[in-house]
């Protein structure tokens, strides 16, 4: 059975790098891949097509969307697999964002929602 794995995607990926959303999803999933600590092979193993189908989304686009990340140096091919190539350490404390169009702490109320 497959360790668990999950991705994420982060605001310098798409200011930063001036990744598309979907450019992003892509290169996170590579990047979470190529720099976790919790798995033995590192990057992504095996075709674009099964990359596709975990990402749910075409192999013309995911095709595509590999060719766009090789082209600019952010991803490289090395035999049977893909890693990435730009990597930066998380911050270490995620900031709280507040939607401004809810209430403040000030205004709150004793019910829970």
């Amino acid at each position: 059975m497959a360790k668990p794995f999950y991705f994420i995607i982060q605001s310098w990926m798409l200011e930063e790098m001036d990744l598309s959303l979907g450019e992003a999803a892509v290169y996170a999933y590579i990047e979470g891949l190529t720099t976790s600590e919790g798995l033995e092979k590192k990057g992504w193993y095996g075709s674009k097509r099964r990359l596709a189908t975990v990402l749910h989304t075409s192999p013309s686009t995911m095709n595509d969307i590999l060719n766009r990340l090789e082209k600019r140096g952010f991803i490289h091919y090395y035999s049977d697999h893909i890693i990435s190539t730009i990597h930066r350490k998380p911050a270490q404390e995620i900031a709280t964002v507040r939607n401004p169009d809810t209430k403040s702490d000030t205004e709150g109320s004793d019910i829970p929602f």
